[in-house]
């Protein structure tokens, strides 16, 4: 879709600025307005506390990164003080089962009583543990050339086949670690739909790199430690959507207080984690860079942040019956998006506040440090006619993905 542009003075500069209509408005020279308006909304001291230390975790590992990778896990402080808080957790969780064992043991039917709460208490906190598959598994033999692209390049770094290859509707990927040190690699149909093969090649390099170094955050300790302070969290929630919401709204301000404490306790458990799981993404970065090429690894990191673009895009395809091809229609806006608003995004990136999360490092110093060891050549590149049979393969799983998208937004 083409759109006719028009010009105007920058109110900061004056220099001259190119308007589209379809897209934001901003200065190439002084980056006026890059966020767009409203988006760049006042911190608070415990937001910007909490950024600048990050940063300053993720700036040191950079540093050291820029004169060689790597590639060890240290055991270190961190390390004692987040199996710390992982033991603590658990202690905690024991305890009221301990409780409640004690309740039943006198003689007093109040404690009795108190002690049944208690019980489903914690049979409630420790069920939720199993985890749900975000999506639909697809087999080898169905997919076979997908299935040996993704143990081709879990060779090249060192890793075994993955257990499960999971399809989703989401606009990402990422890996699980389930039971039994089960390995699973989530794909969202819509977000590889946007890649080129090398990018996706980039992207599935990142994954299997988490895979081949394993932080401590996969250690079953600290992940069972995580998923019962979601179980804390989901049930002693200020929201509605509690479970404890209606049994002691009377004691709200003692909830809200529990509340802040597993909030708490879970916010330490992420910090204390933080240098060592940013230390496992730079890697992964830099092992995506030598297998696809710095260029579409860039371009991956570029595209990622094109989901507000397929929403839109998947709202105004399905607004017409008889039309099936969403993920052609996305490709296409992709192709017609404008090289300034590329050059925003990317500029964006390159900006220390756009950080995803407190354990990621700053999407600027990911960038700094695959330019700092750019790789023009990709260590793995399929030949044509095995890339036209991954891209079949493809095709296929994005008709039956469109389907289903497509369906849910008709309602049908």
């Amino acid at each position: 879709m083409l759109y006719q542009t028009e010009q105007e003075h920058c109110p900061e500069c004056g220099h001259q600025m190119e308007i589209n209509p379809a897209y934001m408005t901003w200065c190439v020279n002084c980056n006026w307005n890059i966020y767009g308006e409203g988006d760049q909304g006042r911190e608070s001291a415990s937001e910007k506390l909490n950024k600048e230390s990050g940063e300053y975790s993720s700036d040191r590992l950079l540093e050291a990164f820029k004169y060689s990778i790597d590639r060890s896990l240290p055991f270190t402080k961190q390390s004692v003080f987040t199996y710390s808080i992982a033991l603590l957790v658990h202690f905690s969780t024991l305890a009221i089962l301990g409780v409640a064992i004690y309740f039943f043991s006198t003689n007093s039917t109040w404690l009795g009583i108190l002690g049944i709460a208690l019980l489903f208490l914690w049979i409630t906190i420790i069920l939720p543990y199993r985890k749900r598959l975000p999506g639909r598994v697809i087999s080898r033999d169905e997919y076979p050339e997908l299935c040996g692209m993704i143990d081709e390049i879990g060779e090249r770094l060192n890793v075994p086949p993955v257990d499960m290859v999971i399809i989703s509707e989401e606009y990402t990927t990422y890996n699980l670690h389930l039971k039994r040190k089960k390995r699973v690699l989530v794909i969202g149909i819509p977000f590889f739909a946007a890649l080129t093969l090398q990018e996706k090649i980039a992207a599935i390099s990142h994954q299997m790199s988490q895979f081949a170094h394993p932080n401590i955050s996969n250690s079953s300790l600290v992940e069972r430690a995580r998923h019962v302070l979601n179980s804390w969290i989901d049930t002693v929630d200020p929201q509605d959507s509690g479970l404890l919401y209606w049994v002691v709204f009377p004691l709200i301000i003692l909830r809200l207080l529990l509340f802040a404490i597993i909030a708490g306790v879970y916010s330490l458990l992420i910090k204390s984690m933080r240098n060592e799981m940013q230390r496992v993404f730079y890697i992964a970065d830099h092992e995506a860079s030598e297998t696809a090429g710095s260029e579409a690894v860039l371009s991956l990191f570029l595209k990622s942040e094109m989901e507000g673009l397929f929403a839109h895009t998947a709202e105004q395809v399905a607004e017409y019956q008889y039309n099936k091809e969403l993920y052609e229609e996305f490709r296409k806006r992709i192709f017609a998006v404008p090289t300034q608003e590329l050059l925003r995004i990317q500029r964006v990136q390159e900006m220390n506040d756009t950080q995803s999360r407190s354990y990621h490092p700053p999407m600027k110093n990911r960038i700094g440090l695959i330019k700092e060891h750019w790789a023009m050549i990709p260590g793995y590149r399929p030949d044509g006619a095995k890339e036209r049979r991954i891209n079949e393969e493809f095709r296929l799983l994005e008709q039956s993905s469109q389907k289903i998208l497509l369906s849910d937004l008709r309602g049908n």
